[in-house]
């Protein structure tokens, strides 16, 4: 059963804003504006198109994998583990030698497959965040706690687990450079 997590590993490194900017620019998004292979750089410098779709191909190679796990009823444990490996996946892929995007939608997209109440609460934070004198981003990364906490309430403590390394390795790659190059335009928290 440990393949699941290896094959959400090896689909998560498939990286969505590397593939609309080769088709839009013929261009490498990891030598392009941030340096990160994520939704914000690419609609950065490859427009809003490519910002949408590079969302919607790094949450289905996320939601694909772990909809299929749950539907065979795989494990607690081995779900933590597809939530552990999809984000890591996304954030150094291995396709692109270890270079990827910062795992926001890979993490959010677990969340929706796993634990959907939870990021229903996220998603009315965040509108409420529009509404704050705070920076909007500063809110996201700490409100995107609340799937794992729901999940842990819930009682799904295993689910909880593997959110929470994937939201750690979310806050990490958004604290520290985790690709090289990715600290050139980068809004720091």
């Amino acid at each position: 059963m440990w393949v699941w997590p290896i094959i959400s590993y090896l689909l998560a490194g498939i990286n969505g804003a590397y593939v609309m900017t080769k088709y839009k620019l013929q261009k490498d998004i990891t030598t392009l504006g941030s340096g990160t292979g994520g939704a914000r750089n690419a609609g950065r410098v490859a427009g809003k198109q490519a910002f949408i779709w590079t969302v919607v191909i790094d949450a289905l190679k996320t939601i694909l994998p772990l909809s299929l796990a749950l539907y065979l009823s795989i494990s607690s444990v081995i779900l933590a583990a597809m939530i552990i490996a999809a984000v890591a996946g996304h954030i150094w892929s291995i396709w692109l030698k270890g270079c990827g995007g910062k795992g926001v939608v890979a993490y959010l997209a677990c969340t929706l497959v796993l634990e959907w109440p939870g990021l229903l609460i996220f998603g009315g934070a965040a509108l409420l965040a529009k509404y704050l004198p705070v920076s909007f981003s500063k809110v996201m990364v700490v409100a995107m706690i609340i799937p794992v906490v729901s999940a842990f309430f819930r009682g799904n403590p295993g689910i909880s687990f593997g959110l929470l390394i994937g939201y750690g390795l979310v806050v990490l790659s958004h604290l520290y450079p985790v690709h090289p190059g990715s600290m050139k335009e980068e809004e720091h928290l």
